[in-house]
């Protein structure tokens, strides 16, 4: 343990010197809260005293098979959203060697924040949340950020009929999968009424960070794509229900359609139906405590009744 430990620090400090010669590691630790990839928080310090604070990204199995040059094109999306003016950790170094660390790994700015992986338990207004949640998507599909700077996104459409008919052999009952797959199946493909934009691909409160009451950066943009806003809009309205309830993901809709008038929503019940099906047979393997799953289960339960009235 204490030779990986000591592997480790010696790898860290040659990221650094890459990055800068001037840096000095002062300390690194895990971050937790992702199942996606591997992260490190770095503290250096150059010559002159100046502390600078980094992450270090690895990333999983699941998303190198997605995207094997997935570190370079973050970088690369992460500086056109950051030169955009968005809200987003600015990135350092994309690294592909393997040379240093095992395997290719991303370096950004440590953005001083807290997650909202629980929203209400957090001590924020959820008022407040709900409005900076919805004004920072609109955001995000009114940036100036042209889709063909970004060739190497997926098509979210189309990864979604690919996720579709890939059907278990045993459905996830506990997230009534058998009923979210049903009423889904009726409907899709969605019409294409919307210009395709630059989507998050996984835009939740546990993607933003948050100081003083004030969300500071949205993160972890690895599931980034083109295509439908409405297909944001209905990951976030789920998760929304899960940590505030069914009338807040109705209020954050509303206030999303305010901010962008132009937006046809008709594409909703596709996009809504397609986010409930998105954690079918995935979130009993987070190795969540109990407690936390039955939470998440019963949010899931209450969007899923929510969207499936009418159907």
């Amino acid at each position: 343990m204490i030779s990986d430990v000591m592997a480790d620090a010696a790898a860290f400090r040659e990221v650094l010197t890459h990055i800068d010669p001037a840096l000095q590691l002062i300390s690194s630790r895990d971050l937790i809260g992702g199942v996606s990839a591997q992260v490190t928080a770095l503290e250096a310090v150059s010559f002159t005293g100046l502390p600078t604070n980094l992450v270090v990204r690895r990333y999983g199995e699941r998303d190198r098979q997605h995207d094997p040059q997935i570190e370079a094109h973050e970088y690369q999306l992460l500086n056109l959203l950051h030169t955009a003016g968005l809200r987003v950790p600015r990135p350092v170094l994309a690294d592909e060697s393997s040379a240093i660390l095992p395997g290719p790994y991303l370096v950004i700015e440590y953005v001083n924040g807290d997650a909202l992986i629980d929203p209400a338990r957090a001590a924020l207004p959820q008022a407040a949340v709900i409005s900076q949640l919805a004004t920072e998507l609109a955001r995000i599909h009114d940036a100036a950020v042209p889709l063909s700077d970004l060739p190497y996104l997926t098509d979210m459409a189309g990864y979604a009929t690919s996720r579709i008919r890939d059907r278990p052999i045993v459905p996830d009952e506990s997230l009534r999968e058998p009923a979210v797959r049903s009423a889904l199946e009726r409907i899709w493909p969605p019409p294409v009424v919307n210009e395709p934009v630059l989507l998050h691909g996984d835009y939740w409160p546990g993607n933003t960070l948050w100081r003083d009451g004030t969300l500071v950066a949205v993160i972890d943009w690895e599931d980034a794509a083109t295509g439908d806003p409405v297909a944001d809009l209905g990951n976030a309205r789920m998760e929304i229900c899960i940590g505030y309830g069914a009338a807040a993901a109705m209020e954050f809709a509303r206030q999303y359609r305010t901010l962008r008038p132009a937006v046809d929503l008709s594409t909703l019940s596709h996009w809504d139906l397609y986010a409930a099906l998105r954690h079918a047979g995935r979130m009993g393997t987070w190795g969540l405590p109990a407690a936390e799953l039955a939470r998440l289960q019963t949010g899931h339960r209450e969007f899923v009744t929510m969207i499936t009235a009418d159907q």
